[in-house]
């Protein structure tokens, strides 16, 4: 079984900030997978704007070519895994349409030939349509298939970021509800917003972790202040009214950030001036977050509960357990039963007195870090998780060529 994959962020994103997000641990567990045949990994076109502007690689960086062509390169990244990359001559355009450019160019013939000629020098032929990015369906009518699938990550109806483009973003849904096989989402809410497509095959399967890769940062308290962490990228998701509220509680608590801010700046530049016990790292690579979660005594969420945050199913959270750390989280999806270490506020009055509370069972050492990592279900695993959507591809490709 060959699949030709539209990941939600892509090969780029993952040379530069490490194999973190849901769609390159998926890739990296079905490279091991010996149902899955050759993977093409199909990055968004690159714009001659970004080149230009943003002075961007149209390539992914650290690849090796191993066929190119003027405003197409074939790379591989792993035993059976390749990625293809395209650039087109737009500019104007970009500027113009901006983040709906990326619909445009997804169907723009030139990259529509470019994926045929991938899958032509792979000899691919027929193979499972993988999509994770809503934006890309515009390219399967022109794609042989024998299987369209959709995991669905976050539901970008509610998008912050996708507001301006709300209208495109409903015709993608409505495509996937039509034409897609097999629906696998990472929340029960996604799950049940797509109940009512075309297919029965809907599969709720939530994100994981790889246990050993954050046992470095299992360590036990050993005295002095205490550190409470946030891990990821900072959005509009994050509230920062409840931040204040536990930094204005607990002077005596470092509250350390990490990862890129996305948004929010001048409320993060307000906070460091205002509070002596806050301090954002920046951007952290995922093959160096256990070290940077071992100066970490406890963690949060603190995201805000809204439309768009119902349909997620925080990756931090199966990360933070495995580094042995114990959880805040406000009442966001997919924090609830899963962990007894896992204490979910449902009010901002509550979520200041359970940080309280974490930090004192830090203090007088009640918090076992190789109990609270041993709290993750086994099924939680980026192994597992991959195993079911094979799974479901498996049982779809069987159902097709029986019909």
């Amino acid at each position: 079984m060959d699949l030709v994959i539209f990941p939600f962020q892509g090969a780029k994103k993952w040379a530069s900030e490490g194999w973190r997000t849901r769609d390159a641990h998926l890739v990296e567990h079905f490279q091991k997978d010996p149902r899955i045949g050759k993977m093409l990994v199909v990055e968004r076109p690159v714009s001659l704007a970004e080149i230009v502007v943003k002075r961007q690689d149209w390539r992914a960086p650290g690849t090796r070519a191993i066929a190119e062509e003027s405003s197409r390169a074939l790379s591989q990244l792993g035993d059976k895994t390749y990625c293809l990359d395209s650039k087109l001559p737009d500019f104007l355009r970009v500027a113009r349409e901006k983040k709906a450019w990326w619909f445009s160019a997804l169907e723009n013939p030139k990259t529509i030939e470019a994926i045929k000629w991938a899958m032509a020098k792979l000899g691919i032929e027929k193979p499972v349509l993988l999509l994770q990015n809503p934006m890309s369906v515009a390219v399967v009518p022109y794609l042989g298939h024998s299987l369209l699938a959709f995991d669905a990550i976050d539901n970008w109806l509610h998008h912050p970021q996708m507001k301006s483009n709300h209208e495109q973003v409903v015709k993608s849904y409505e495509f996937i509800r039509e034409c897609a096989n097999v629906i696998t989402t990472v929340s029960k809410a996604l799950a049940d917003d797509f109940s009512d497509a075309h297919t029965k095959s809907v599969n709720w399967i939530p994100n994981g972790v790889d246990p050993d890769f954050f046992a470095p940062a299992r360590h036990a308290y050993e005295g002095g202040p205490i550190t409470v962490g946030y891990m990821g990228k900072i959005q509009d998701r994050v509230d920062f009214d409840l931040v204040r509220r536990c930094l204005e509680t607990y002077s005596d608590i470092s509250f350390k950030f990490i990862g890129p801010a996305y948004s929010q700046q001048d409320v993060i530049d307000g906070l460091k001036r205002s509070y002596a016990n806050i301090s954002f790292t920046g951007d952290v690579r995922y093959e160096n977050l256990p070290e940077a979660l071992q100066e970490v005594d406890f963690a949060l969420i603190p995201h805000k509960v809204d439309e768009f945050t119902a349909s997620m199913n925080p990756l931090k959270l199966y990360e933070y357990l495995a580094a042995g750390k114990p959880v805040v989280s406000t009442s966001v999806a997919g924090v609830s039963d899963i962990s007894d270490f896992v204490k979910v506020a449902g009010s901002p009055d509550t979520f200041v007195k359970f940080v309280g509370e974490v930090a004192a069972a830090v203090r007088v050492g009640c918090v076992n870090p190789a109990k609270v990592a041993a709290s993750i279900p086994s099924e939680c695993t980026w192994e597992h998780r991959a195993g079911q959507i094979v799974d479901c591809l498996e049982a779809a490709v069987g159902g097709a060529a029986n019909v």
